[in-house]
């Protein structure tokens, strides 16, 4: 398994780094369907559980929070939500006189799943649209993922105390410890290898401000990983899917970046670069 994990992380994490540096419409078309695939996982798992969340409601609007979220400055964002609001609605009292039991709950997951990936998921893609994005993303998608090897190490190797034993057994407080410690120093070594061979501005973020990049994805990463397995064991699966050998599914592997992403993208916009 272990070796599966590796093969299939050096396989993929350089393309996704040539990705974030190339930007534009390579990366915005990646990251949707990352998304949209993370979305249809999710509405599998709940088919597993004998819900009924509507596919192309829950697509549709993910596509279109991912849009409004990502690619335009916002304004669209609420008039957006209450739209899927109202036709998510009417779809499930239709649903509901038709005889279906479990429409509210089928409601809030058509609901819940286009909001959660689709909403926190455009703002990877505000955040490479930032100045100084490519740089930025090349920041803070590393450093989730170096967060998460260093917990992993940690914890497996000092690992006692276990931080949340029945939604995720294997994570421990002292992984959480190792986890933020490498994303803190990774988060400052990176902001300082881009300075040096990139062109990124000491005017724009300095090392202390990658360290805390690094503490915010750590902490926040690990709160969306917690998410989604609190989901998985509801359904008792291990993994959403099986398109990554020794990873599992697309939403396994992105559920620290949609949290991470979000949280990064407001301390750099409203902190960072204030």
């Amino acid at each position: 398994m272990l070796r599966q994990r590796l093969i299939t992380a050096g396989l993929l994490v350089p393309i996704f780094l040539w990705i974030i540096y190339q930007g534009g419409w390579i990366y915005n078309v990646v990251v949707l369907v990352l998304l949209t695939v993370a979305l249809w996982e999710f509405v599998e798992i709940a088919a597993k559980v004998s819900l009924r969340p509507s596919r192309v409601i829950s697509l549709l609007s993910l596509w279109v929070l991912v849009g409004v979220t990502g690619l335009t400055a916002g304004n669209w964002l609420l008039p957006c939500i209450v739209v899927v609001l109202m036709i998510t609605t009417v779809w499930y009292v239709i649903d509901y006189e038709k005889g279906a039991t479990q429409a509210l709950q089928s409601w809030a997951v058509s609901l819940i799943g286009p909001v959660y990936i689709g909403l926190l998921g455009g703002h990877l893609l505000s955040l490479r649209a930032l100045p100084s994005g490519q740089w930025l993303t090349l920041i803070v998608l590393p450093v989730v993922w170096i967060s998460d090897t260093g917990a992993y190490i940690v914890g497996r190797r000092y690992g006692k105390h276990a931080l949340a034993h029945r939604t995720s057994p294997n994570k421990t407080w002292e992984g959480l410890a190792g986890g933020i410690v490498f994303g803190a120093a990774f988060g400052g070594a990176l902001v300082l290898l881009w300075q040096r061979i990139g062109n990124l501005s000491p005017d724009v973020l300095a090392w202390y401000q990658g360290a805390v990049i690094g503490v915010i994805a750590s902490l926040v990463g690990l709160l969306g990983d917690l998410g989604i397995s609190l989901f998985k064991r509801q359904a008792e699966i291990k993994d959403t899917g099986q398109i990554f050998p020794g990873h599992g599914g697309v939403l396994d592997r992105i559920d620290s970046w949609l949290l991470a992403g979000a949280a990064s993208y407001y301390y750099i916009l409203l902190i960072a670069l204030f």
